[in-house]
């Protein structure tokens, strides 16, 4: 099981590295209003409203909050001398806490229409 968390924590980092870049490029390089310097909160909005945007953000949120969580994970059974039941049990409040978060930062989104 902890190849499956050796991996997770590789794989997600690669897909945030390169959700991190077209962050960047989108909301920094190619904006339109961005470029003209009228960049508002109302067109942040519109454009956090449309389903694409809000599947990339969301998606940007999930990868990062296993990664995040992840991370912590192996840091602290790594550094640590928990046992086995101390490290399952790590796990899953880390589960829940992911869970809830996740649900918090997808509700943000509904709150936006």
């Amino acid at each position: 099981m902890n190849a499956v968390w050796w991996y997770t924590q590789r794989i997600t980092g690669a897909a945030l590295l390169l959700l991190l870049i077209a962050h960047f490029w989108v909301e920094h390089f190619v904006s339109e209003n961005l470029l003209r310097g009228d960049l508002t909160y109302a067109a942040i909005r519109a454009r956090i409203a449309t389903p694409a945007w809000q599947a990339i953000d969301i998606a940007f949120l999930l990868i990062a909050l296993l990664h995040g969580l992840s991370g912590l994970r192996s840091i602290l059974l790594d550094f640590s001398r928990i046992g086995r039941n101390g490290a399952r049990i790590f796990t899953a409040a880390l589960i829940v806490v992911g869970a809830v978060w996740a649900y918090w930062g997808i509700e943000a989104f509904r709150n936006l229409r």
